[in-house]
């Protein structure tokens, strides 16, 4: 029945190919129409499976307090010049980042610190521990307080004075030294020399500017707008650089770019130029094939003319079903290009074929719509299906991708059996309508084809051969490993990754952290459970798990530690006594030749600070600006209470796969109100259930081939028999990965689902050859497998070529797909067209002699 509609779809398009020709611009056009409303979805976050407790809580906690990711902007400063003009640089690059539509915020300097310190100097004895009080009353000291001033004037006398001349009036003694990290704005344990008032290097050669966005970098479009307008603003500074240098300028400072941002666009601007570069190479080498398998150039658009169509038919169903396209999805045209070359080769062999055996057009697209359809329309729901198991995925994007590929696998079919036939009529009518025309009909393998033949007539050594190979090799897949660390599927020599190691180094740690995410009713609940976070972390903190914490302790300490301030201030309060402040600083200052009014407020500050008498409470951080955006730093209200974070900061690049153990078990030893969560702890999360999707893929799609075969055959021994080149396949190239030192990775694991679709095709073409020639003689049945045998071959060309041309590619997870899809094509097409025969053969061999 199937074998009737399709010669009877051929003779339509056979008899009426103006008309085909006609529709297929119509619907064509309809589908470029749906197509256009197609958009790409950047953002890497919409691939994750949204219900996902682990993905949600992320999310969540981006939302409540932003990214935990940075773009880093370094500047570089020449050796042996002053460092005022690069530091005034800094200064005017800092504002015009801040402008930027796509910056939340800019740290870069002290600027602003001089606010945080009035803000904060009245609750000073609140903040500090034992420790600081400690070394405070040292300072408060009749002694102390001379010695700080005799210190204050040797700093007043060096270079970097008139950057911090404002806070030095406003802190004489220096307290703030003990409080900068607790109240500034610097990114976890960040290593800054100060003294100069911007973020300097200790060895002063590197400036940086710690950009903090209003999206995460996982939104690769955010990253490319945010990389432009950067380079843009820098250019506009640079463009001053003698107007803020001088006369006689020095040399300008150089800005890179690095971070996560910086190495999502790098990477991104790579695949890109790479994949057009793969896709141009991949084209031309398809089409030197065809040009030397068909001998005819015209072939070739016939041949590329079904395909551009299927093509467009799936985008223009991608457009109606789901309107963008995902980062995942975006290749299923590649994908389509790979798998359906094979319907146009076996077609048109089969046609080839009929040609020279004498057959007029419409017998030849008779017999090539007949029985070899039949194998194309199975090979194609096979295939479909394989990629339809991706269905059952959480991922959305593996999942629009598994949609996409399956239904544009069929679009493709049914283009090829449209189209194919009534380009080949057209042909025939306008050029080819003497018989002679036909000796230019050719199709050729390359020789490669004579090992049908070879292996049908000597079945015993091939079969024997392949079965030592497969014994080997079934020995050897075992070994496969699975890589799983993204980095080593990354491009070596990253600029963005270099500038953000250099920065770990020249600055410390501060930039990979976590989020333990503490939910309370109220806020003295969740700041009770704060400091048991931090008391809990440290131990990690000192074992060196963890570079440091960051928290809404910094701003607002425990109510113990608040209480002994308080009673130290009524122990200690008459050393804040104004009177005497003035009168011990005075006399020192006069010592010292300072004049003791530049001084007064900062007096007076610190004797506000002896007249403590309530404890910090978040409200009050709340009402000025600078110490607000602080506190949405770690702090925000919700509608069942309160919630807070705690910045668990990470040695750089050492937890970046997976959070370690000890922080998982802190958040569980913390109770159900403490939740930990992190890009690091979702990837591996994540990597798991990718690994666990694609084995139940793979299993389900070879369970619905194997399904499929049975209920087309209706005989065990012909769906194994078309099995066998898939399965011998799969192991010899595992075998061969393991011998190439080629890992499993996420990548390439979804190309062995690829390949069961491809594998299988092989088999059911030689299989469905067999069958349609069972009770033919030997020698009319090896040379119909021969001729089989010529297209699998070229099929399997054709994706070697297609595919391989990834295994050019910077990208190591790339290039493991094009060499994974190397070893799965050239293996199962071996299979098909070695051990098939030699089995057709010893059969038909035993037949005769049975007879």
């Amino acid at each position: 029945m199937i074998e009737s509609a399709l010669r009877r779809l051929a003779s339509f398009s056979r008899r009426r190919y103006y008309l085909v020709f006609a529709l297929t611009a119509v619907v064509s056009l309809l589908a470029l129409a749906s197509a256009r409303n197609l958009r790409f979805d950047t953002q890497i976050l919409n691939l994750l499976p949204p219900d996902d407790p682990d993905v949600h809580t992320f999310l969540e906690a981006i939302e409540d307090f932003g990214s935990l990711e940075h773009l880093l902007v370094v500047v570089r400063l020449p050796s042996n010049q002053v460092l005022d003009p690069y530091l005034d640089f800094i200064d005017q690059l800092g504002p015009r980042l801040e402008e930027l539509s796509e910056v939340e915020s800019v740290e870069y300097s002290l600027d602003g610190i001089e606010e945080l310190i009035e803000e904060f100097f009245p609750r000073a004895f609140l903040l500090l521990d034992d420790e600081g009080r400690a070394r405070a009353l040292e300072r408060l000291s009749d002694q102390g307080i001379t010695t700080r001033v005799q210190e204050l004037r040797r700093r007043i006398e060096t270079p970097q004075a008139m950057a911090m001349r404002s806070i030095l009036q406003l802190d004489p003694l220096g307290l703030s030294e003990l409080l900068i990290d607790e109240v500034s704005r610097t990114p976890g344990t960040l290593r800054v020399d100060w003294t100069h008032g911007n973020f300097l290097s200790q060895d002063g050669r590197l400036g940086l500017l710690v950009v903090r966005p209003t999206r995460p970098a996982m939104d690769a479009e955010f990253a490319r707008q945010l990389l432009v307008a950067a380079r843009a603003a820098c250019d506009q500074v640079l463009a001053d650089w003698a107007e803020i240098a001088g006369p006689d300028p020095p040399p300008s400072p150089k800005v890179e770019f690095g971070g996560s941002y910086a190495t999502i666009v790098e990477d991104a601007s790579n695949m890109t130029r790479e994949v057009v570069l793969n896709v141009a190479l991949a084209m031309v080498g398809v089409l030197v094939l065809f040009a030397l398998a068909f001998r005819r150039i015209g072939l070739v658009f016939y041949a590329f003319l079904p395909l551009l169509v299927g093509l467009v038919l799936g985008f223009g169903f991608a457009g109606a079903a789901f309107g963008k396209l995902s980062a995942a999805s975006s290749g299923f045209a590649a994908l389509l290009i790979g798998l359906a070359l094979d319907f146009v080769i076996v077609s048109y062999s089969r046609y080839v074929e009929e040609r020279q055996g004498g057959a007029d057009l419409s017998q030849a697209l008779a017999a090539m719509a007949g029985t070899s359809g039949r194998a194309i329309v199975t090979g194609a729901i096979t295939t479909a299906a394989t990629f339809y198991a991706f269905a059952i995925t959480d991922f959305s994007g593996l999942r629009q991708m598994g949609i996409l590929t399956g239904t544009g696998i069929l679009l493709c079919l049914v283009a090829v059996l449209v189209l194919l036939p009534a380009l080949l009529a057209w042909s025939e009518d306008r050029h080819y309508r003497r018989l002679a025309g036909t000796r230019d009909l050719s199709l050729h393998a390359f020789g490669l084809a004579r090992l049908v033949s070879w292996s049908f007539r000597r079945p015993i050594p091939v079969l024997m051969a392949a079965g030592v190979i497969t014994l080997g090799a079934a020995l050897v897949a075992p070994r496969l490993r699975f890589e799983d660390d993204i980095r080593k599927l990354r491009p070596t020599g990253s600029h963005a990754v270099e500038i953000q190691a250099e920065v770990a180094r020249s600055f410390g740690s501060g930039f990979d952290s976590m989020m333990l995410l503490v939910d309370g009713t109220s806020e003295d609940e969740v700041l009770e459970l704060v400091r048991r976070a931090e008391e809990a972390a440290r131990p990690l903190v000192e074992s060196g798990v963890l570079s440091g914490t960051e928290s809404l302790a910094s701003l607002i300490p425990s109510a113990s530690r608040q209480a002994a301030g308080l009673e130290w201030l009524r122990a200690h309060g008459d050393l804040l006594d104004l009177v005497r402040l003035r009168r011990v600083f005075g006399e020192a200052a006069s010592e010292e030749g300072l004049r003791i009014t530049a001084f007064d407020h900062g007096i007076e500050l610190l004797a506000a600070a002896g007249a403590a008498t309530q404890p910090i409470r978040v409200d009050e951080l709340a009402k000025n600006h600078q110490t607000e955006l602080l506190l949405g730093r770690y702090f925000q209200r919700t509608a069942t209470g309160a919630r807070a974070v705690v910045y668990l900061i990470t040695p750089p690049q050492v937890w970046s796969l997976a959070a370690p153990p000890q922080a998982v078990a802190l958040a569980e030893r913390l109770g159900p109100h403490v939740t930990l969560t992190g890009a690091n702890l979702v990837g591996e999360r994540l990597r798991g259930q990718i690994r666990s999707d694609a084995a139940i893929a793979c299993a389900l799609g070879f369970l619905f081939v194997g399904t499929l075969l049975y209920l087309e055959y209706r005989r065990l021994a012909d769906t194994l028999l078309s099995l066998l080149p898939l399965c011998v396949g799969i192991v010899w190239m595992f075998a061969g990965m393991v011998l190439l030192d080629l890992d499993m990775n996420f990548f390439n694991i979804f190309v062995t689902t690829m390949i069961i679709g491809i594998g299988v095709d092989y088999g059911i073409h030689m299989v469905n050859r067999r069958r349609e020639h069972a009770t033919d003689a030997p020698a009319e049945l090896e040379s119909c497998l021969c001729e089989t045998g010529r297209a699998v071959v070229l099929a399997a060309l054709s994706t070697i070529i297609g595919f391989g041309s990834l295994s050019l590619s910077s990208f190591p997870g790339i290039r493991s797909i094009g060499l994974v899809a190397i070893l799965g094509a050239l293996a199962t097409a071996v299979v098909s067209i070695s051990v098939l025969p030699a089995l057709f053969g010893l059969a038909a061999t035993r037949k005769v002699r049975g007879t």
